[in-house]
């Protein structure tokens, strides 16, 4: 991990690239192929990327302890991923399927992009995202709960806050689990988490309305 920090700008870049790899390899595979299993995994790789820039992120914090230009930029790649990039991959993904047809001279499908919600039905809408995002972190640890169980240090931690303080700003995790490569993985993806928490928090408590038209 120090090599890659020392060469940390060149990684993010190579992560970027990465990003479009999977992603159009994604729908290369889905509609042109129609190998709608296969294309899955490179949707997974998309994921995995996206929690890989995370994990820079925060080892660079962890190595600097200070709030860099570079958390800054990656903590955008993040936000922009969990909302605006939701909407953009959708339209992005009906263009294609259409482009496809097109191409193929195969009919082309009835499709229209990703509706714009405002007010409380966005709101309710992130919500659910977020409550899915939710269940799938429960389970996923409930998994490698069974799988590694607790740590031992875990007991030894007084109270929450040393919890907390063991779990964010310790170079290795030893806590919750008993495998510190699952806890590294935990603790990025739960930042991962507080940032969609946070995102689709922002909709309810500052609801995004509707541009009204101006009729001359």
């Amino acid at each position: 991990m120090d090599f890659i920090l020392e060469h940390k700008w060149i990684f993010l870049i190579i992560a970027e690239v990465f990003f479009w790899v999977f992603m159009l390899s994604f729908l290369v595979l889905r509609y042109w192929y129609n190998l709608k299993k296969l294309s899955i995994a490179f949707f997974m790789l998309f994921i995995i990327n996206d929690l890989w820039i995370a994990t820079m992120g925060f080892f660079d914090y962890l190595k600097t302890g200070n709030f860099t230009s570079y958390q800054i930029v990656i903590l955008v790649i993040i936000v922009y991923a969990l909302t605006y990039g939701k909407t953009d991959f959708k339209r992005l993904d009906v263009f294609i399927q259409k482009k496809v047809a097109k191409w193929k001279g195969e009919p082309i499908p009835d499709l229209s992009g990703p509706v714009e919600l405002y007010g409380k039905a966005r709101a309710l809408q992130e919500i659910k995202h977020f409550t899915i995002h939710l269940l799938i972190f429960g389970i996923v640890h409930l998994i490698m709960f069974f799988m590694f169980g607790l740590s031992s240090e875990l007991a030894q931690t007084n109270g929450l806050t040393n919890f907390f303080s063991e779990w964010f700003s310790g170079k290795q995790a030893l806590v919750p689990f008993n495998n510190s490569q699952m806890n590294n993985f935990s603790r990025i993806w739960s930042i991962v988490l507080l940032i969609d928490g946070v995102t689709s928090l922002s909709y309810s408590l500052f609801p995004k309305n509707e541009k009204k038209t101006v009729s001359s």
